[in-house]
């Protein structure tokens, strides 16, 4: 099987069985990556010709939580399109607005029509994708000529010091080839290189404005904290781990040895992506 599916695969099951309940969760929800998303989202603004809105890899639906509750009275229909039916099961319970409706798909493959959306928003998604190249197409395909995209993702380094913690419990669990495939399963990108992606397929010259920033902040937290977050966004990491449960009492306690007075540090570091039409 061609490694690339079979990443796909474990990201899709564990976001359905074992990461859904936990992502959904408040404290995930207001720490760390949560809250990222939260302000990312809070700063989108719909203008009168946004009447078809797409979110890609919508999980939970937590963007449309947000966006219905600020365009209560909007004329709009909103499309989550979501891999994982643990996260589609939630977001379809959840939300009970007639203008959302919630799609199995991915972004190789998205369920909806050529040049059918006028914006696309997706949050802490795109680097989950099996071929960032491939995504960045779809998203051309459905987007409507004056249509807009909104994008947040982590950045190449989002993490870096506070993964080596990670990686040396890995180490204890699994070998090298595990730890490598497991590594490979995010898609790593720099804001210069997502910049030369994204001219392959939107003509930035003439047709559209594409600004990306790469924001870095240090997040402080407790060790159960950073546990709960990481459960919800990255236990596909050690799918191959037998004894899970041994493995993050032990991660817990390596964190617990670079706790400092504020808590312990993650080395936050996120693409902020902004396409417009010219």
């Amino acid at each position: 099987m061609d490694k690339r599916i079979f990443n796909k695969q474990i990201i899709i099951k564990n976001y359905s069985i074992e990461n859904s309940i936990t992502y959904d969760n408040d404290i995930n929800k207001n720490f760390l990556y949560g809250k990222e998303t939260k302000n990312f989202v809070k700063k989108i603004t719909l203008n009168e010709k946004d009447k078809i809105i797409a979110d890609i890899g919508s999980g939970t639906g937590y963007v449309f939580e947000i966006l219905t509750k600020k365009y209560r009275k909007k004329e709009m229909n909103l499309f989550g399109i979501e891999p994982a039916n643990g996260m589609l099961k939630i977001a379809r319970k959840k939300i009970k607005d007639n203008r959302v409706k919630f799609v199995k798909g991915r972004f190789e493959k998205i369920s909806l029509k050529n040049n059918s959306v006028d914006k696309i928003i997706s949050t802490l998604a795109l680097h989950w994708a099996d071929s960032i190249d491939n995504g960045l197409k779809e998203l051309k395909r459905i987007i409507k000529p004056n249509g807009s995209i909104n994008i947040l993702m982590i950045e190449k380094n989002d993490g870096k010091e506070f993964k080596k913690i990670v990686f040396k419990v890995m180490k204890k669990f699994l070998n090298h080839k595990q730890i490598f495939n497991a590594a490979n399963l995010i898609n790593r990108i720099t804001k210069k290189e997502l910049m030369f992606k994204f001219q392959k397929y939107f003509d930035l010259r003439n047709e559209y404005t594409l600004v990306i920033k790469n924001k870095r902040k240090k997040i402080y937290g407790t060790p159960e904290q950073h546990i709960k977050w990481w459960k919800a966004r990255s236990f596909q990491m050690i799918s191959e781990v037998k004894d899970k449960e041994l493995f993050i009492n032990t991660l817990k306690n390596e964190l617990n040895k670079y706790k400092k007075k504020k808590g312990i540090v993650f080395d936050l570091s996120l693409l902020e992506i902004n396409l417009l039409r010219k």
